[in-house]
């Protein structure tokens, strides 16, 4: 009976289309951004483009071969007419005989109507270009990392969105379990407020401002829970989940700060402008600049081709031989020299090495830029990791003073503002603490994506 009634739950859990909450963890979120961001697509596309024009490069080290076949009706096709007469001698045994006869050659004009069919077979392969096509393959790689480091530049930025926006989440819910916390003790407090008002001991003030403090709280926890929301929306944006999907994102700062935040070893500034995407990408377009340039030289160059044709025609002779099927081919060899295009080319050079000095400025400036970045965060945690030792001795002292403040209340000795302020004090420390190990979880993830770290 009790397997009867659970395979019902089931088929009725299913009929109506309700969904397991899928649980998520900060890996998971990079995994799922990583797969499913319309950006990170369109870059995997571009790199796809990339290697399309490289196999269109490698086209150039193979001969090209087509055939040409046409069949018209033409109205000039040759015919053989006399011309004028000419005097010619007679000839006895190769002697003149001393008379002449009028002859009439024929010539041929184009004045007859016909059909006429010709095929050719062609084969053309560049022997020499002056390495153009070897320029062209190596272009065509260089543009393939450039789109490669375009994206996982992308990648790279999408990463950190993605940690920063988990940390805030994780930082908001524990905020709000310290808050609640902090609202459970005060109701404890106003319990025990109520019964030292009912036997005279403590006034009715004392009831009012623990319930005004309670009320302060409630709508605290009330606005934490809208950026929460709010934090899970773009949460989800970023890693693109339906609506319809339910998630629950896990994890805690504590366990990821345990994790990362006090044993990651900072990058050093080097290893940064080495790896990083964008630098990597500025190289990689100078280094295609330079590709582009040797290609520009080498169309200055002589070309150096063999070819090949086979043919067979029909109709196109003189009569009465328009009527036979002909044949045959030709091989050779031939050359191509650009003689002068108008300083075209070094037009195209100069422009293309003002390109170069450009991007390597670029790069230069990024590099300051990188350094500057790297300095900042590496001072910031430094800065946070102080704080926060600062911090959590704080709390210790806080928590103590707050014991002391609530036994004090309890025996009639310290006001009721005075354990609101021991206590409004730990929840402050607390939640700076969060914040504190929030932040460095930032910065930390700010140097991942500067070293180009994509996970």
């Amino acid at each position: 009976m009790k397997k009867f009634i659970f395979i019902i739950s089931i088929n009725v859990f299913l009929a109506l289309g309700i969904q397991a909450q899928k649980v998520i963890t900060l890996e998971d979120a990079i995994s799922i951004a990583l797969k499913n961001n319309p950006a990170i697509n369109a870059g995997k596309n571009q790199v796809r483009v990339a290697e399309a024009k490289q196999i269109q490069a490698k086209s150039l080290l193979y001969p090209k071969a087509n055939i040409l076949s046409k069949y018209f009706y033409t109205n000039n096709l040759p015919g053989m007419y006399p011309l004028e007469g000419k005097e010619v001698p007679v000839m006895n045994n190769g002697t003149p005989t001393g008379d002449e006869v009028i002859m009439h050659p024929m010539a041929p004009f184009p004045n007859l109507d016909g059909d006429v069919l010709a095929t050719d077979f062609n084969v053309i392969y560049p022997i020499y270009a002056g390495n153009k096509r070897k320029n062209a393959i190596a272009l065509t790689q260089d543009l393939s990392n450039f789109y490669t480091n375009q994206l996982n530049e992308t990648k790279a930025q999408l990463v950190e969105r993605v940690k920063v926006a988990y940390y805030n989440y994780l930082t908001v819910k524990e905020v709000i379990k310290v808050y609640k916390l902090a609202l459970q003790q005060l109701n404890k407090h106003l319990e025990l407020a109520q019964k030292a008002y009912e036997q005279g001991v403590r006034s009715e003030f004392d009831v009012l401002n623990f319930k005004s403090k309670i009320a302060g709280f409630k709508s605290k926890i009330i606005e934490l829970e809208g950026k929460k929301d709010i934090v899970v929306t773009a949460l989800r944006n970023l890693l693109n989940i339906p609506d319809q999907d339910s998630v629950e994102f896990t994890g805690s700062i504590d366990e990821l700060y345990n994790a990362t935040g006090l044993s990651l070893n900072k990058p050093e500034l080097s290893s940064i402008q080495e790896k990083n995407y964008k630098i990597q990408s500025l190289e990689t377009m100078v280094n295609l600049l330079d590709k582009k340039t040797k290609m520009e030289h080498a169309s200055k160059l002589p070309v150096l081709f063999a070819f090949g044709n086979y043919h067979f025609y029909h109709g196109r002779d003189f009569p009465p031989f328009d009527e036979a099927w002909r044949n045959g081919y030709a091989v050779g060899v031939g050359v191509k020299i650009n003689l002068f295009d108008g300083n075209l080319s070094k037009g195209k050079i100069a422009e293309i090495k003002a390109n170069q000095d450009k991007l390597e400025e670029y790069q230069n400036g990024l590099k300051l830029k990188l350094r500057f970045e790297y300095q900042k965060s590496i001072e910031n945690i430094e800065a946070l990791k102080t704080k926060m030792e600062a911090q959590q001795k704080n709390l210790e002292v806080g928590k103590k003073a707050y014991e002391i403040a609530k036994v004090g209340y309890e025996n009639g000795v310290v006001t009721n503002i005075e354990l609101n302020d021991a206590q409004l004090n730990v929840t402050k420390i607390k939640t700076s603490i969060l914040n504190i190990k929030k932040q460095i979880l930032i910065e930390y993830a700010h140097l991942d994506y500067l070293n180009g770290m994509l996970k």
